[in-house]
């Protein structure tokens, strides 16, 4: 079964320990979703329902990864069909760094070179950005300013060394939103020489670089206290898009993928091959790749090379115009749905469930483009 890791940055406080527990929570039935995941092992799914249950019910919240401490998490993406038959489709483990490694000095020179070799690995950069700190920096306060040049300062020089997709995730929404909109938020940040430059570059090499609005809690869960921290009202936690960023994983992968092999086959042509207003983008990859679609898969890492169907669907959705996914979102939904639905149909196998699971990632991340539109990020 097909493996995917993603890497989760953030400072202390950002919410990383609190994010899995919710993502779990949502995601641990199936719902119009279309999946549910499931944790692998029990002393694992305890300890998330544990956080969970801190969570919603303690005064206290739960305390941060401690800094020698790597939390890691890994999730089966399961499909569950009509006749109640369940079926793995792929997995996705999260490796949870302490906060403090991203701020600290390290001393311990182990411990920095297990944090390289897994970032080199990962499949994707989850970036937990604390929606209070997000506040403070709208609001100019010192407290904003100091974690501009700090924090985000720091994962961003992380971040340089990969060229897997970026995800942004703002933190506690559910606070963020009653004063600020995500283009007032992404304007912002992009004032930033650091955040925009990385975001430019990224841009340039057709590496996906997203800002997600999530809450663990939802709205009315928690207000933030005049001391910056946050005080719980008794109401049942409504987790707020945690699911959106596992479901842009394996989009933004086969665009990146994508990106890249076009790129290295034309460097290897004398003559480039130019896409020109009456050569369709298929006519285009016909041309570049003797074979076609056939050829990708030849060339495709073995986890990324899924079914003709399913493959061909991504290359589609991922070489789709930013702007044209925004205009024709609402549209698509509908046309997503029926698609989710025809393909839970089809699923008796693991290679069917993860073609089946892929459908309802490309729906979710459309339902990201309709919501905020602006959550893709580009200079």
């Amino acid at each position: 079964m097909n493996n995917y890791s993603i890497i989760m940055l953030g400072p202390s406080g950002s919410g990383k320990t609190v994010f899995l527990s919710s993502l779990y929570k949502k995601l641990s039935t199936q719902s119009e979703l279309g999946f549910f995941l499931q944790v692998d092992t029990g002393e694992k799914r305890k300890r998330l329902n544990n956080i969970y249950t801190q969570v919603a019910a303690d005064e206290k919240w739960p305390a941060g990864t401690k800094y020698s401490e790597v939390s890691e998490w890994t999730f089966t993406c399961r499909v569950q069909t009509s006749d109640l038959s369940i079926y793995d489709g792929c997995s996705f483990t999260y490796l949870d760094y302490a906060g403090g490694r991203i701020t600290d000095e390290a001393e311990e020179e182990d411990a920095s070179s297990e944090f390289d070799d897994k970032f080199k690995a990962a499949d994707a950069l989850l970036i937990l950005l604390d929606g209070q700190k997000i506040c403070a920096l709208m609001r100019k306060e010192k407290i904003g300013k100091v974690w501009a040049l700090n924090n985000l300062r720091n994962m961003i020089d992380v971040m340089q060394g990969s060229r897997k997709p970026v995800h942004f995730v703002i933190s506690k929404w559910d606070i963020v939103e009653q004063n600020y909109t995500l283009e007032q938020i992404r304007d912002r940040l992009l004032e930033i020489d650091e955040f925009k430059n990385l975001v430019k570059l990224r841009n340039q090499a057709g590496s996906p670089v997203r800002l997600i609005p999530v809450s663990a809690v939802g709205k009315g869960f928690a207000i933030p206290k005049p001391d910056g921290s946050m005080e719980k009202t008794g109401e049942l936690p409504k987790p707020f898009q945690v699911e959106v960023p596992l479901a842009c994983i394996l989009p933004d992968m086969i665009q990146v993928m994508m990106k890249e092999l076009i790129r290295k086959r034309q460097s290897e042509l004398e003559t480039p091959i130019e896409i020109k207003p009456n050569i369709g983008f298929w006519e285009f990859l016909g041309q570049l790749f003797a074979n076609g679609l056939k050829t990708v898969q030849e060339l495709l890492p073995r986890k990324y090379r899924f079914a003709d169907e399913t493959l061909e669907s991504l290359i589609k959705w991922a070489e789709t115009p930013a702007q044209q996914k925004i205009d024709f979102a609402e549209r698509r939904t509908e046309e997503l749905r029926r698609e989710q639905a025809e393909s839970l149909k089809k699923v008796e196998d693991e290679e069917t469930a993860l073609a089946h699971a892929i459908h309802c990632f490309v729906s979710i991340q459309n339902q990201l483009v309709y919501r905020f539109p602006e959550s893709e990020l580009r200079v």
